[in-house]
This record gives C-alpha cells, structure tokens and sequence, in this order.
C-alpha cells in the first residue's frame, strides 16, 4: 500500500492524466493515478458497526478479525455464510478415516511429519509411508488428522490470495475479460497458438467460450488446468498417447485408477466424449465441472474438495488434493491481479460448521520416526533390525562396571542419546536410550542390567579383609533420594487419582505423556498400552489405554479417560454421542 500525499500533482499529455505524490517506506514518489485507488481507513466505530454486522449474518468471533482486515482492504467484496450442516471434528474424521480420499503431494520427503501414521499409511520399522492409492500416485500420500483438519477449516485461508477457494464461481462478464486470461495464460504452454483444429481460437477464446457456454469462471479454469496438468502440461494433454493420438483432458477428469492407469482412463473418457482438440477438451470438460460440481451447490473451489452436503459426506469430491483449493485461489488471486481487477464485488461464500475447535495448525513437518535399527550392547546385538520391543533384560558378572552401548535409527534424520560408555554401579541399574525423531517425538529403549553376585559357600570361613580407617572418619554419606510416583505426578501437573489420568485433550500424543513423566526423572521406567494389553509406544491417546510408571521402590498403573471418548478411538464423534444417548 501506498500513502497518498497530494491527488493531482499534474498532468502529461499522452501519458497519464493525473500524477499523484506518494509515499512509501519514508520514500517520495509520483505514481499515475491510473493505477490507484483511494482507500480510507475505517474508524473505530465502523469497524466495530461492520463486526456486528457479520456477527448477525451467522459469522462465529473467531472469523472476524480477518473478514474485517478483508473488508478494510476491499470494502467491495461481500461475505456470506455457507452453513453445514455438520459438526467440524465429524467432517475431518470423515475425510481422514477413508483411505485415499484425502492425498497430500510431496516429491522429494520434505513434509513427513504432515502424513498420516496409521498402520495402513506408514510403518515405522522400515519408515515407508504407502503411496499407491487409488488415483494417486508415487508422491501423493495419505494426510494426517492434523493435516486434512488444517485445510478443512476455513479460518486458516480468510486471507487477500486464498480467500478465492470461496469466491462463488459463475461467470461475470464485468471482470471475466479475454486479456484477464491471456495474462494468467502466460509463461504457460497455452501462452501462444491456436487450441483449435481449424486455427481459429486462440486458448484464450476456449476458456472464455467455455466460461459464457457453462456459466463458469474462466479464471478458475485456468487455474483447475495448470493445478492439474502443470504450466507445461502433461502426458494427458500431448495428443500423443498411443491409441489415443489427437485427444486430450486438460483437467483429469475420469484419470482414476491405479498409476499406470490414470492417463488411459483419462483418454478414454475424452476420446468416449470426443474431445480431438484441446478447444473441445477445454470448453467440455468444463461442462462437467458445471453440471456435476457448481450446478450441485458445489461452487466454490473450497466445496469441490470438501463435499459438506449430507448424508454422503465427503463422497461426492473433485478431487484427492487437500491442498488444491489453496493453491487454485492463488491462481485466481493472481489473474485478477494482474487485471487490476480485484475491487470489483466479488461474493465469497464461506462455510461455518455447527461446531468448531478454537484453532487448527499443522504438526511439525519432520520425520515422525524415533525408532532404533539396531541396538548393541558391548559386542552382543539386541536387535538387528527394528522392533517394536522397548524393554530388554541383561545379566552379567559381578565384575562388570561398565557396558558400552551403540545404536542405529530407522531414519537418518533423528538423534540418538544415553550411547557411549555407560557405567553400572549397582546390582540392578537401568539403562535409558532415547531416540528423538526430526519432529521432536520421543521414543525411550530401556535396558535393565543385573549384576549376579557371587554366592557365600558355609562351609569357607570368611576372613574380613581389613578396612583402613581414615583419620578423621568422614561421615557417613547420605542415600540418594528415591522421588515417588506421587511427586512425578505432581510435577508433570497432570490430572489423577488412584485408578485414573483424566483431562487431556483430544489428539494429544502418547509419546507426550510418556516424555513429560521421564523429563521429571530419566531413571524412570514407563510403558503405555492399549485397551487390548498391547504395548503402545505411538499415536494418539484414547480411554481405555493404560499407562504403568516403575521406580526402584514402587510400581502404578494409570487408565487414561478423555471426557466424551466413549468407544475408546482417540476421538469424540457422532459415534460417542450415540453410546452415551442409548
């Protein structure tokens, strides 16, 4: 934003017809009035009027702030609620639960720790995440809870570029224009040539064709395109595919399947619908967009992705991509841009689910993996390849003090401690090696050494060697202090009684629980388990599990409740509302 200083400082004949004087960053400028426009800051009052006033359209707090700094900047653009009717925690659920049906793209294992680690997405023993659903392919992965719940919630995108996945997508001739196009066409490989057989259209002309024949935005075709083929197109729109030579698919449509599958299934269906150019696969695949998605209510870039239209939830999507209405509202944000067209009256229609966490974020985009490869004691191996095992039991002599302990990790990225030379000055001693993940996740192995002493024989008289006394006798040094569960409890502040933890929120991580109590005191053994007696070193806590806390002196056992997890899953769904009304 520019300071205006003084309006109509001049005039130059053939090349602008105002001069204004500016300021920015303490700088003095002339800019042409052309490409300004005046904007007054909102007063106190306003603001407060203009809150009130998306309060009364259904607005919840948490949206406010950002649909006023909105307002500020464009006071054209209109907000409007789209109501679901479902609650947010069920609709992540829903997209979470389904395998495959949310995918997230990552080439190059930069974002790990947004991935989904459930049993059927990744094994932490050999750290592969799955990449091989249906209509995806080698770098789309299933997304986390936290992940798909991120880009579920509208709050995180009410922003100037993303606030377009609302934007309502039908066609306006007033700010859908042929040079609006061709400007987000360039540096494409639509950028120049004709998109017909005959030479007559330009791919400018298709998408504005396509956008007055299907009432559908041309921008937000552009930019579905280069989302799905790329800004230098892909296999599918190269009219060079054996069998299918001449026909084209400029947005995937029907590309489903396995991934050796998905170009064939794609050409098919153009070839079944005739599109021999890439005008007839641009003007009609654009039709399906209308007729099956906007036409359907589904018209936004934003209810394309996330089908809130019950009872089928989630069924009825566009496509896998969690992140493809963000990154299209950035392509259309840009056209309009360039176009300086982004005061004109657009209408965004934003959902607000019946009820919504305070915040959602993304986890810590590292490798979640804090597993062992190998563990070694001295030269004997404990394991040589990964295990889920935690606890293991050694005996040695009596004149053992001292064992030397290495390790390897699963994955490169996470960080080893309590290796090395380690000494044992006990009979019974326990021995913490934790493995702290690129994601700051814990993961302790424990090994409990046992030192056998030597058995007295009766019948040998045992002659007591003697004992040099210093001068003076120094006193008697105090026993080391054995902390009790209690004051661990107590200063890990969580909520307990003899049978019970209770007052975590939900998603809290077991490897946090476990971490907290051993930050206190490393000695410490803990083991956490599901409700079938299993051991369960990862994942999300849930009522049911049981946690057991060992010291020198004392051993407890803790289940874990979490308030309106009934089934016992980790999560407070329609499910749970079900068992407690029956």
């Amino acid at each position: 934003s520019l300071e205006v200083i003084n309006e109509k400082v001049g005039a130059t004949s053939g090349v602008c017809d105002k001069w204004y004087k500016v300021k920015s960053n303490n700088k003095e400028y002339y800019a042409c009035g052309d490409y300004i426009t005046i904007k007054e800051e909102l007063t106190d009052e306003e603001i407060k009027d203009y809150r009130t006033y998306l309060k009364n359209k259904g607005f919840p707090d948490s949206y406010l702030d950002s649909l006023v700094s909105l307002h500020e900047k464009h006071p054209n653009w209109k907000f409007e609620v789209f109501k679901a009717e479902i609650g947010f925690n069920d609709m992540a659920s829903i997209e979470y639960e389904k395998e495959g049906r949310s995918l997230l793209w990552d080439s190059n294992n930069s974002y790990d720790g947004y991935k989904s680690t459930e049993s059927w997405a990744y094994s932490y023993l050999t750290d592969k995440f799955r990449n091989n659903y249906s209509g995806g392919g080698v770098n789309w992965y299933a997304a986390s809870y936290n992940t798909v719940a991120y880009y579920l919630d509208p709050r995180n995108f009410l922003n100037e570029k993303q606030i377009f996945m609302f934007e309502t997508l039908g066609y306006n001739s007033l700010y859908h224009t042929k040079d609006g196009v061709e400007k987000m066409l360039k540096n494409t490989f639509m950028e120049s040539g004709y998109a017909d057989n005959e030479k007559t259209k330009t791919y400018a002309d298709a998408f504005i064709d396509a956008g007055i024949e299907n009432n559908v935005s041309p921008y937000v075709l552009v930019a579905r395109v280069i989302q799905e083929v790329g800004s230098q197109g892909s296999t599918i729109v190269s009219g060079t595919v054996s069998g299918y030579e001449g026909y084209y698919n400029f947005y995937n449509i029907k590309a489903t399947g396995n991934q050796d599958q998905i170009i064939t299934n794609g050409l098919d269906y153009a070839k079944k619908m005739g599109w021999n150019s890439p005008y007839k696969a641009i003007v009609g695949g654009s039709a399906f967009l209308s007729n099956d998605y906007i036409k359907q209510r589904q018209d936004t870039l934003y209810l394309q992705k996330w089908d809130l239209f019950g009872p089928a939830f989630g069924n009825h999507q566009y496509q896998q991509n969690i992140q493809a209405p963000s990154t299209e509202s950035i392509g259309t944000y840009n056209g309009y841009n360039k176009s300086a067209l982004l005061d004109n009256a657009f209408v965004f229609s934003i959902p607000v689910f019946k009820s919504i966490p305070s915040s959602t974020k993304l986890d810590n985009k590292g490798n979640p993996n804090n597993y062992l490869k190998s563990l070694k004691v001295n030269d004997k191996y404990l394991f040589e390849s990964a295990t889920h095992d935690t606890t293991f039991d050694l005996e040695f002599e009596e004149n053992v003090t001292s064992l030397k302990i290495s390790a390897t990790t699963v994955n490169s990225k996470a960080i080893v401690s309590g290796t090395g030379s380690i000494a044992i000055n006990s009979a019974k001693q326990s021995i913490v090696v934790s493995v702290i993940a690129e994601n700051g996740a814990v993961r302790d192995y424990v090994i409990n050494v046992k030192r056998n002493v030597t058995p007295v024989d009766p019948d040998k008289p045992v002659v007591p060697k003697p004992t040099p006394s210093p001068s003076p006798s120094p006193s008697p040094s105090p026993e080391p202090k054995v902390i009790t569960i209690k004051e661990v409890l107590d200063k890990v502040k969580v909520k307990y009684d003899e049978k019970y933890f209770y007052g975590y929120e939900v998603n809290t991580k077991i490897e946090k629980i476990v971490s907290d109590i051993k930050n206190v005191d490393k000695n410490i053994t803990v083991t956490s388990y599901n409700k079938e007696g299993k051991v369960k070193n990862s994942g999300i806590i849930a009522s049911g599990d049981k946690i057991t806390i060992k010291t020198s002196k004392e051993e407890k056992s803790y289940v874990i409740v979490i308030y309106g997890d009934v089934n016992g899953d980790g999560k407070i769904s329609s499910v749970d509302y079900v068992l407690i009304k029956n």
